[in-house]
């Protein structure tokens, strides 16, 4: 029965797709810093800068309305592909492959708002990354970031019950930074922070395990190998973690006092 699971969520090989059906914890996380801090942005020209497959670019899209735009890049081509295909409907949004180091518009003052979610925790330098988006930004513009600066306890019980044989692998794709150091960063590229903040997550709800593993094997790009997750290893860590004692039913994995994300919000002042 396990082995028909694993093969269950390894028969999409396609992680881009199977991305876009379990990443709801990170379109949360995003719809939220929308709501707070870009909800009054018609006819603006934003840049999602790490769009993944789409669904929060293309949110966007209604918020500036016909006379603003969206550019939105990935470096994963298989989720701008999906991106495309997803949201090809909506006339004000376009998709890209891009990154941090590239992206459309880039160094001529084009964005109103530059908007990234979940992925500065994945960029190698940083101190590129503001100044390429401050040099991106009108004057007066701004950008508005979640990422993390520490590996989640979530993250450390996931990756070493599930996938030991993994861990260091899974860690080293982390390039983290202390909050701290994200807001220094962020001041030398010539920004002024508005605001800088940790955000508690709220406990995890899961299907089940298939589930759970799901979403752990498309947000590594599949350093997560469920291959390796045996029956006990996975009753062993729903009966330590969650709310459950069968990964064949829903359950909760729970939060504990280190899951939080961080939040940056920060403007490129009207004058230099």
């Amino acid at each position: 029965r396990l082995k028909r699971l694993w093969l269950s969520v390894m028969s999409d090989n396609n992680h881009a797709e199977r991305y876009q059906r379990i990443s709801g914890l990170q379109r949360n996380v995003g719809k939220g810093l929308i709501q707070n801090y870009i909800k009054s942005c018609s006819g603006d020209a934003i840049l999602d800068l790490g769009c993944g497959t789409g669904e929060l670019s293309a949110h966007l899209a209604e918020l500036v309305g016909q006379h603003g735009k969206i550019v939105a890049v990935d470096p994963d081509v298989h989720r701008v592909h999906v991106a495309q295909e997803t949201h090809k409907g909506v006339k004000n949004l376009m998709f890209h492959e891009g990154s941090t180091t590239y992206f459309p518009g880039m160094s001529s003052e084009t964005y109103d708002i530059i908007f990234s979610n979940a992925v500065l925790h994945w960029v190698p330098d940083k101190s590129e990354a503001f100044e390429k988006m401050f040099r991106s930004l009108r004057p007066g513009g701004k950008i508005v970031m979640s990422y993390l600066d520490h590996i989640l306890p979530v993250h450390e019980h996931v990756y070493g019950e599930l996938n030991p044989e993994n861990l260091d692998q899974i860690l080293n794709m982390f390039q983290l930074e202390t909050r701290s150091n994200i807001e220094k960063m962020c001041m030398a590229a010539g920004f002024e922070i508005v605001q800088s903040y940790d955000e508690m997550f709220v406990d995890r709800q899961y299907e089940n395990g298939e589930n759970l593993c799901s979403y752990f094997w498309a947000t590594t790009h599949g350093m997560f190998d469920p291959k390796l997750v045996t029956e006990d290893r996975l009753t062993r860590f729903c009966s330590r973690y969650s709310s459950g004692d069968s990964p064949a039913k829903p359950f909760k994995v729970w939060a504990e006092e280190g899951d939080f994300y961080c939040i940056t919000v920060a403007t490129k002042p009207l004058s230099m």
